[in-house]
């Protein structure tokens, strides 16, 4: 499994590792969608620091904000950080936080993990 999902009192922290690709994550966002605990959670951090080969397209990320916004209008406010630190994960993190700009999702792009739970905690 490409992914982890560790749940938190406020939050859920996801660890993307080693190979994956934007099906993957679509799926990995779908099954999250229907999970009864995400109904609760403040936040989600997306850590993406040990994907080895990232096998995303804009495309992709079209089909991750697709979804997102369907529920960003009844999860108002839930805060995604997504920790990337590679060219092609900043880009593709980029596009993303692009189409969701107008979402009720706050969304932000960090290159460390500490800095990303500050932001989740605030």
């Amino acid at each position: 499994m490409p992914y982890t999902n560790n749940w938190e009192e406020k939050g859920l922290y996801r660890k993307f590792t080693g190979t994956i690709n934007g099906v993957e994550i679509l799926e990995a966002n779908l099954k999250l969608h229907v999970d009864a605990r995400f109904n609760k959670i403040k936040y989600v951090i997306n850590d993406f620091t040990e994907v080895s080969d990232l096998r995303v397209e804009t495309k992709h990320t079209n089909a991750y904000a697709a979804s997102d916004k369907v529920i960003s209008d009844r999860m108002r406010g839930l805060k995604i950080a997504i920790v990337v630190t590679t060219e092609l994960q900043i880009t593709l993190a980029k596009a993303y936080l692009e189409q969701m700009k107008d979402s009720n999702f706050r969304c932000e792009i960090f290159t460390n993990l500490d800095d990303a739970y500050k932001w989740a905690a605030a």
